[in-house]
């Protein structure tokens, strides 16, 4: 199948450019008849239409789709044929790469393409757990209720991100500020303060003498520290690209952290049962369930624990059973989906259990905060307070010896 760029012209005379797939030039002379348009000639052919496409991915963002979910939920629900929907999308759309996008699908569609195989042409604007559920739809007839789905999951994914990065950003900014103060600290006004005490030729208290060892340490060897500083950030990035098996240990560090860690494993688990349960309930198989939710948790640890479950439900074990090999899985967890097998409601039960953890991650966002804030006030009270000490009671000292 190959991506043509042609020039027709319509029943009144107007030439018309565009672009469609199709196998061949005979074939694609046919569809274009078939929309009431007369070949003239082919502009260009592009047989990687999914590249192009990715080229402006970042260009689509998530709040897009939802606002159109939303939109084609809306027509078709009012009784808008799916072609007639597309071309209105495709002009009103406010995401100009969206827009020129939807005008090829409603092309592709109008010849005879379904939704889901127009879509899945452009995999850097619609993402393949989004092509899925809309196949599924139009498998099943319910393609009006897969956009409502879709505009259900889509706001939810822009929560978790907002709870992601309320849960990150924070502790980042505060991170950062406190090295940078600690590196004024030693590097500069710790600098300062040692030919004074030097000139006041009284002995040093062992806190003055650490204070001083480590500043001479951060001012001679700052192209060690500071290359750190710059590097260790890259390197955890660049890391999970390019070296094998980092990609797993820095997933499985971040998870053992101290009270971060069990967030973070709090808003895995929920991307992993949200996904899990609004592809189910589309009609997805459970293996093709497990397959596309290992690209959508975020985390390798949980990632290999479904490709895991994923090999053992298709040697014949239930989900709740492959999946309790794994203690990455709480025990509340293996239970809610054992009995959602058992009785038959587990799209509803997995709904259940990410209904629970929507709510209960944003409380632990709050506690953490409660927690961290007094800590980090009280660190820094203690760092600047040990530094003041360590300058000033040499010179106290000196002041007690002229009573």
């Amino acid at each position: 199948m190959a991506n043509f760029q042609y020039r027709a012209i319509d029943a009144y005379g107007k030439p018309v450019e565009g672009e469609m797939m199709a196998p061949d030039l005979s074939q694609l002379e046919r569809q274009l008849q078939d929309m009431g348009l007369w070949f003239v000639r082919t502009l260009e052919t592009k047989p990687k239409p999914a590249a192009r496409s990715g080229k402006k991915k970042g260009n689509v963002k998530s709040r897009d789709l939802m606002e159109f979910s939303t939109h084609m939920f809306t027509l078709l629900e009012a009784g808008i044929p799916l072609t007639q929907a597309l071309k209105s999308l495709s002009t009103e759309t406010p995401n100009l790469q969206l827009r020129g996008t939807l005008h090829t699908i409603f092309q592709q569609v109008e010849a005879g393409n379904t939704l889901h195989e127009a879509m899945s042409q452009h995999p850097g604007i619609f993402p393949p757990q989004f092509t899925n559920l809309v196949h599924a739809g139009e498998d099943s007839g319910t393609l009006t209720e897969t956009f409502k789905e879709l505009e259900r999951y889509l706001d939810w994914v822009d929560q978790i991100r907002g709870d992601v990065r309320q849960a990150t950003i924070y502790p980042s900014i505060v991170m950062v500020a406190v090295i940078g103060l600690l590196v004024l600290l030693f590097t500069f006004v710790i600098p300062r303060f040692v030919p004074i005490l030097e000139d006041l030729h009284v002995p040093l208290p062992t806190i003055t003498v650490v204070v001083i060892a480590i500043s001479e340490f951060m001012v001679g060897s700052w192209w060690i520290w500071g290359s750190l500083i710059l590097l260790c950030p890259v390197g955890w990035v660049v890391g999970r690209k390019y070296v094998i098996g980092f990609s797993h240990w820095r997933d499985q560090m971040v998870l053992q952290l101290p009270v971060m860690g069990e967030l973070i494993r709090m808003l895995t688990l929920s991307k992993f049962v949200q996904n899990f349960a609004v592809l189910y309930r589309a009609g997805i198989p459970v293996l093709q369930c497990l397959q596309l939710c290992q690209g959508l948790v975020g985390n390798d640890v949980v990632k290999k624990a479904l490709q895991d479950a994923e090999r053992a439900v298709a040697e014949g074990s239930t989900i709740n059973e492959s999946l309790s090999r794994h203690p990455i899985f709480p025990p509340m967890v293996i239970q809610m989906i054992s009995v959602g097998e058992a009785t038959g409601t587990l799209p509803q039960t997995l709904m259940n259990v990410a209904n629970f953890y929507n709510r209960e991650i944003p409380r632990r966002i709050k506690r953490i905060f409660a927690i961290l804030e007094p800590m980090i006030t009280l660190g820094l009270i203690g760092i600047v307070g040990t530094v003041a000490l360590a300058l000033f009671m040499p010179m106290m000292s000196l002041m007690g010896g002229f009573h």
